[in-house]
């Protein structure tokens, strides 16, 4: 194995006994726990926190790497779509300081690997989500923070596909190992086609971050226009597409299931292989994707890894 990135978004609510038997640690360089939530502490001050389904899937998944002789990383991922606290958490030096140790507490307590950051979009506010002018600079403050709190221990985060405007790059470069670009609901008619994904690669490697750090996203879920069918797990649609209540179309930049009159935009691995041949071809760290629990019979996360270490 060489030193690509193949790695996977695993929500720590879906993980159990029969979920775990269907991954396959071997496959996998990086798994990012979803997620730590922020919450207020006894002093006020917002931090990452972990509940127990988190806990309990970080010895499950620590347990079922060790028994497979797999050399998979672990991080906790904090924050995520929606996620709220990480203005008021980074706002202040006393804030991003009790952040930072609580990161290095995790790192110690559940023997991580790392911490991934998922304030996807700062500053941007949206529903249920504050933001203010100075969080795009606090961010970097606050990743500055983590990076000193927990040394040589991996720092990686997941960012929009388009959004690479909207922080200092050149920090982001020096603070984080890994730059998980998030190349997928860039849209949901066509939400990770192949022009837009590499358009978005692009984008992020043109703009100071290094090529050896960019990572690809891929989702295991469907993005379409009838609300019905947004959000839609691959498993979900493979079923379908085996019942024959609905096919697959491959088209060069975007495949799709067709349920009647809907087309679902979707990936498999056909575009995963296009993908994989970018990625090598243009020096980029690896493939994620979001998200593991919604694969079928295995085949998206087998097409991740056939793709990247071995075609």
């Amino acid at each position: 194995m060489n030193n690509r990135i193949c790695g996977s978004y695993i929500p720590a609510n879906g993980i159990n006994g029969e979920s775990l038997a269907k991954i396959d640690f071997n496959k996998i360089t990086h798994v990012f726990l979803a997620f730590s939530t922020l919450k207020a502490d006894e002093s006020g001050m917002f931090v990452p926190a972990v509940n127990g389904a988190m806990i309990n899937a970080v010895e499950l998944i620590k347990n079922a790497i060790a028994e497979s002789k797999a050399q998979t990383k672990v991080l906790i991922s904090i924050g995520g779509a929606g996620a709220s606290g990480f203005c008021e958490a980074s706002r202040t030096e006393r804030g991003r300081t009790a952040f930072a140790e609580k990161c290095r507490q995790f790192i110690d307590e559940y023997r991580l690997d790392g911490i991934d950051m998922d304030w996807e979009f700062p500053g941007l506010a949206h529903e249920g989500v504050s933001a203010c002018e100075s969080c795009v600079t606090d961010f970097i403050l606050l990743l500055r923070a983590i990076r000193s709190a927990i040394g040589d221990k991996l720092l990686t985060a997941a960012v929009g596909s388009d959004h690479w405007n909207r922080v200092d790059n050149s920090a982001l470069n020096e603070l984080l190992d890994l730059v998980n670009v998030m190349t997928y609901d860039m849209n949901n008619t066509s939400h990770s086609a192949f022009s837009l994904t590499a358009a978005a690669m692009n984008g992020w490697l043109t703009h100071g971050i290094d090529r050896e750090k960019l990572v690809l996203g891929v989702p295991f879920y469907a993005r379409c226009t009838n609300e019905k069918y947004e959000w839609t797990g691959y498993d979900r649609l493979m079923k379908l597409v085996a019942d024959k209540n609905a096919r697959l179309l491959s088209t060069d930049d975007q495949d799709y299931i067709i349920i009647g009159e809907d087309k679902l935009s979707i990936d498999t691995p056909e575009s995963i292989k296009k993908k994989s041949a970018f990625i090598k071809e243009n020096g980029f760290a690896g493939i994620f994707n979001w998200q593991e629990l919604s694969d079928y019979n295995g085949e998206l996360r087998n097409a991740m890894y056939e793709y990247i270490f071995k075609a």
